[in-house]
């Protein structure tokens, strides 16, 4: 049994703060949120909590969920304050986007795994790639055309960063 104490982070409080807050301030009209801008942004809430929790106990475990919760929440909650057009065609590229960033912060929290920045180049560039087809910087056969012809290079991209991983092996 591990002696060591793993200091927790009371997220469920933390939750109810910000809710409470919320509903307090909405009571005093000074701010308008419906029940699902305050679910949403207890999602990114919760989600930057895991984020900064990971960090500052350095456990691993929590970061990629709590990093899609988070980056999940902010597209929603951009989607539907009208900053982005709130239609699958767009959702989706920004779930897409925000799976690769969660990758990405795997990376971060260990920058010796670089074989984690396979995954997260590709979801960010198929969520920008397909964000920008549908606000119409390409066209769709451009993006399919592209895709089938290059496909291979994140197979090449994924071994390059296996060989070159200084993991040792034990014997």
């Amino acid at each position: 049994m591990d002696n060591q104490k793993i200091k927790r982070i009371p997220v469920f409080g933390i939750i109810l703060v910000i809710l409470g807050v919320g509903l307090l301030l909405r009571q005093l009209h000074i701010l308008h949120l419906d029940g699902g801008s305050l679910l949403l942004l207890g999602l990114v809430v919760y989600g930057g909590v895991m984020i900064i929790r990971s960090f500052v106990t350095t456990i691993r475990q929590s970061l990629f969920f709590g990093s899609l919760c988070f980056y999940s929440g902010i597209v929603l909650l951009l989607g539907k304050y009208g900053f982005i057009e709130s239609t699958p065609f767009i959702f989706v590229p920004g779930f897409l986007i925000a799976f690769g960033l969660s990758f990405l912060m795997l990376f971060i929290f260990t920058f010796t795994e670089f074989h984690l920045l396979v995954p997260a180049f590709i979801f960010i560039g198929l969520g920008t790639a397909f964000m920008m087809t549908e606000i119409g910087f390409f066209y769709p056969s451009d993006i399919k055309e592209a895709i089938r012809t290059y496909w291979p290079v994140a197979i090449i991209l994924f071994g390059v960063l296996l060989l070159f991983s200084k993991k040792e092996k034990k014997l």
